[in-house]
């Protein structure tokens, strides 16, 4: 576990910000993929993610905050019509707090706050 935990950064400590358009890039290959091969579930290589995102992007961190955006989106589907993220939820996810979560350990509810996470997407709107 070594590897992984070196990858995926110090449980405890922050999370880089990234660039939404990283985070816009992998969803949107993911549910490219996903179109093209229903029901099959695979892992996408770090070199795939390097070419899919702009260079010299942290791809820990942009997977990272792609998975807690997923996580935030299964738990509020009913407050998004159509699936579609908007651009200032990507711009929130990239650089929200958040901290690195430790591989193995179950936790209890989201990393985020839901609430609080609206409310910023809402702020970043006006």
């Amino acid at each position: 576990m070594k590897e992984i935990d070196d990858f995926f950064g110090k449980p405890g400590e922050p999370v880089p910000v990234v660039d939404a358009a990283d985070l816009k890039a992998m969803r949107a290959y993911g549910r490219e993929l996903a179109a093209r091969h229903p029901g099959v579930v695979g892992a996408i290589g770090l070199g795939v993610w390097k070419q899919i995102c702009k260079p010299g992007a942290d791809i820990a961190a942009t997977a990272y905050r792609g998975s807690v955006l997923k996580m935030l989106e299964v738990e509020m589907c009913a407050a998004w019509t159509g699936g579609e993220l908007s651009e200032n939820a990507f711009k929130v996810a990239a650089k929200m707090d958040l901290k690195w979560m430790a591989i193995g350990v179950v936790y209890e509810g989201l990393p985020v706050n839901l609430e609080e996470f609206l409310a910023e997407v809402q702020r970043e709107a006006a």
